[in-house]
């Protein structure tokens, strides 16, 4: 992936990190397209004891990726979709980011997928 042309922090630590994908697909239209890359730290001694020992395997953080897209526009409004999408996107998740309980629900959902693909039926 490419370098990213913002990069947010918030006071607990959460990152945001904001990379252009998209393109112009007709004309004077583009497709803005941003991909979202959250890194959410975690102290593995606060998480609930179930999670501890799978949290070992991070590096004290997850990631939680997101892609934000608006098709059909014009060139001299590329700069202000952008920056709607991101403080849209900032506005909407930034309450849920703040909490521990966030991390713990990402690391909880990763587990559960992992315990599903090493599941064997037959």
């Amino acid at each position: 992936m490419n370098k990213p042309f913002r990069t947010t922090r918030l006071d607990n630590g959460v990152v945001f990190e904001f990379f252009p994908q998209g393109n112009r697909y007709f004309g004077d239209f583009h497709r803005v397209e941003i991909s979202v890359v959250v890194t959410v730290p975690f102290v593995q001694a606060t998480l609930a004891s179930d999670l501890q020992e799978f949290a070992a395997n991070y590096p004290g953080f997850i990631h939680y990726e997101r892609k934000l897209e608006r098709m059909g526009v014009a060139t001299d409004q590329l700069e202000a979709v952008r920056h709607g999408l991101i403080a849209d996107f900032i506005k909407t998740v930034a309450g849920y980011l703040k909490k521990q309980s966030f991390a713990e629900s990402l690391l909880r959902r990763e587990m559960e997928n992992e315990t599903k693909r090493t599941t064997y039926y037959g």
